[in-house]
């Protein structure tokens, strides 16, 4: 015996029966009401939200003999044909297969023709947006001004795909997602029509499953029937929708959260062993990273979890800050998961960028310090004079003076240094009297990443200081040994622009305590290295305009 599905054998008859759109089913009755009837309707929302049964049922309270207050009264005999699809009258037409200018040709050549046995012939087009250009404007004409017994219902899922021209000639009616108690209610109502037995939270967790698609929900529910007969237990649907492994979504964000890097990647492991559907995993994650987000930001309110999820969520987000969840947060929203539902690769690489967000720099062995100056810098003996590669500044704009800081002796750890050397107390200050003073390592890693995202003209100007491993102080000046000197060339253009270089010389206050005049060399000295007059106006428009400087001259005055 045929049977039909429940989002078919269940499907609206009137106005009232269509739930959560109450704002077009207001306008469309009061409109049937009154005799005031569009010739073209354009219904626009995601699926499952009702677009089609709306056209129908406008249909049938159009057509209805006997209308009552605006509703189809599903007695008469237009109701019963329209009901059964066996009217003449109604024309459903898909636009993803009979998109082209000859379907829309016949349209206008059928138009004229009477109703057979109704008072409006209603073409009902699904998926309006899938019709090509030249089908769209030469239905304009019709769709303006079509015979009196004729109305349009253009259905679609992405309205911004379809003409202005087509969308001006139409009324618009936006259907919105159903929320969670609106589907719960309708599926609790087929579940007594049924004889389902089904609890709130198997309702619930099928609501939510359909993320606002009340046909997918009634299609789940019907699943859950086929699969484990008229009585559905939580568990079941757990399973049967891959919810089973949401524990281990908690402990992922959890371990995430707290910075526990090998527990997060423990937890993906075992779920690719067991066999979980890792898109499934990686959903969850996202949902609960979001729903800590929203809490820490005051909006808990709006969430649509289960309580005890939420309670769990409460507590962790008093524990982390918020600039931890957004860096988690965009770590694994960024990934795609669609291809491949088998692959641990990518979560397992979100997992390990999230957690490096707070220490980018790799560890390295740090050069010996001794005991009686523990904020020293390492020295080395004077080297033979780099040529710089200098990039001229335009004058600094006045600045508050900032006071002296109190200098004190450091006792001669190397040959060759002075012990009349200078250093400043403060961890992140330190002096560049002597040559060849190293910069300390903290201090530039800190230095690059303030830098990482910052975007100069055409480079991230981190990204280019991470070529310079030794940047060494002396005489007031910061000198930058690159290793490439593609990466000093990139850097000397850069420091050109003004945003650029107050950049730099901000970052280089912050943590060296002062700033320094910027000097680019090529690392392993002078033989490396050329000078370049960028000061030259001449030569920075040449240089923008993908010029490059062979060779220089020096002309005596």
């Amino acid at each position: 015996m045929a049977t039909q599905v429940l989002y078919r054998k269940w499907r609206p008859r009137t106005f009232q029966e269509l739930v959560g759109q109450e704002h077009v089913t207001t306008v469309l009755r009061q409109a049937v009401r009154q005799g005031r009837v569009s010739h073209a309707y354009l219904f626009c929302g995601p699926r499952g939200t009702g677009k089609t049964s709306t056209a129908r049922v406008l249909t049938k309270a159009l057509n209805c003999l006997d209308p009552q207050d605006g509703e189809p009264d599903n007695l008469c005999s237009q109701c019963q044909n329209l009901g059964q699809g066996r009217s003449m009258d109604l024309i459903e037409m898909d636009a993803a297969s009979n998109r082209g200018i000859d379907e829309i040709r016949s349209i206008r050549e059928k138009v004229h023709f009477s109703p057979v046995e109704s008072k409006y012939k209603v073409y009902i087009v699904d998926e309006a947006h899938m019709l090509t250009e030249a089908a769209s404007n030469a239905f304009l004409k019709t769709l303006e001004e079509p015979p009196p017994h004729v109305i349009f219902v253009l259905c679609t899922t992405e309205p911004h795909k379809i003409l202005p021209t087509i969308i001006s000639r139409c009324q618009r009616f936006d259907f919105r997602r159903l929320s969670s108690e609106t589907m719960v209610e309708r599926l609790r109502f087929l579940c007594e029509q049924e004889g389902i037995e089904a609890d709130s939270k198997v309702l619930e967790a099928l609501a939510r499953a359909a993320g606002g698609s009340l046909r997918d929900a009634e299609n789940l529910l019907e699943q859950m029937v086929v699969s484990f007969g008229q009585k559905v237990e939580l568990e079941a649907v757990r399973e049967m929708l891959g919810l089973g492994h949401s524990q281990g979504a908690k402990d992922l964000v959890t371990y995430l959260l707290m910075g526990n890097t090998s527990s997060a990647l423990g937890v993906i492991g075992r779920a690719s062993q067991e066999g979980a559907d890792l898109r499934q995993v990686h959903r969850q994650a996202v949902e609960l990273l979001r729903a800590v987000l929203m809490v820490q930001s005051g909006a808990g309110d709006t969430l649509d979890i289960e309580k005890e999820t939420l309670q769990d969520i409460e507590v962790l987000a008093k524990k982390v800050s918020l600039s931890r969840v957004m860096r988690c947060l965009k770590a694994l929203g960024e990934i795609n998961m669609r291809f491949d539902a088998t692959a641990t690769l990518p979560l397992e690489l979100a997992v390990v960028e999230a957690s490096l967000a707070d220490d980018p720099e790799p560890a390295q062995p740090r050069p010996a310090q001794t005991p009686s100056s523990p904020t020293a810098s390492t020295y080395r003996p004077p080297q033979p004079p780099v040529r710089e590669h200098q990039v001229p500044r335009p004058p600094r704009r006045e600045q508050p003076p900032v006071p002296e800081p109190v200098a004190t002796t450091a006792p001669a750890t190397e040959a060759g240094v002075n012990p009349s050397t200078t250093l400043s107390p403060q961890p992140a200050t330190v002096s560049a009297d002597v040559n060849g003073t190293e910069v300390p390592l903290e201090a530039w890693n800190q230095v690059v990443q303030v830098l990482r995202r910052h975007k100069g003209k055409r480079f991230f100007l981190g990204a280019l200081l991470k070529d310079c491993k030794t940047p060494q102080l002396e005489n007031g000046s910061i000198v930058l040994p690159f290793s490439h000197r593609s990466n000093m060339e990139r850097m000397e253009a850069e420091l050109e622009e003004v945003e650029s270089r107050e950049a730099i010389e901000k970052a280089l206050q912050q943590f060296l305590g002062e700033s320094y005049q910027i000097k680019l060399t090529l690392h392993g000295g002078a033989s490396n290295s050329r000078p370049a007059s960028v000061s030259s106006p001449l030569v920075r428009a040449a240089r923008q305009m993908g010029g490059r400087i062979l060779d220089e001259r020096k002309i005596d005055e």
